[in-house]
């Protein structure tokens, strides 16, 4: 019994605390008169060489499985290993396979993030920022307050 009344105090204790925590005051916009608009622009310019690194990471890597289970399709294809051992045969056709589906999907995720994050992209994003319009939404919310303190490598 007192166990119970113990795990009941320190949950009441912990919902209290978690209800004033989140009754402070919302965080301040990125968008804030703390920045202007060449700190705004060097933190768009982080992002996008940040996130173009991995998006070329994730083509890369995508490709290359795409191409090395290719390439197994086709040297088990023109080999005279089926009618040697098929259940080898039946294996290693599976694995390059799942290869092939795994290295479409790696590929297809790195078209979209080139969609968003490509060279392209960041023209016509800063483009539009130099007109006066506002940041898209997906930019604004991955904009870190690192991304303003830091220049981009």
């Amino acid at each position: 019994m007192p166990r119970s009344v113990l795990l009941i105090t320190a949950a009441l204790c912990l919902t209290t605390a978690v209800a004033a925590q989140a009754q402070t005051a919302p965080p301040t916009d990125l968008n804030a008169a703390r920045y202007d608009r060449s700190d705004t622009l060097r933190a768009v310019q982080h992002l996008f060489m940040q996130r173009s690194k991995a998006t070329r990471a994730w083509l890369e890597t995508g490709v290359s499985f795409m191409a090395s289970a290719a390439v197994e399709k086709t040297v088990l294809a023109t080999s005279g290993i089926k009618k040697v051992d098929k259940g080898y045969y039946r294996t290693r056709q599976q694995e390059a396979d799942q290869d092939l589906v795994f290295g479409t999907l790696m590929t297809s995720y790195g078209l979209f993030r080139l969609s968003r994050f490509g060279p392209q992209q960041y023209q016509r994003v800063m483009d539009a920022y130099a007109q006066g319009s506002a940041l898209p939404h997906y930019l604004t919310r991955r904009l870190k307050p690192r991304f303003f303190r830091l220049l981009p490598l």
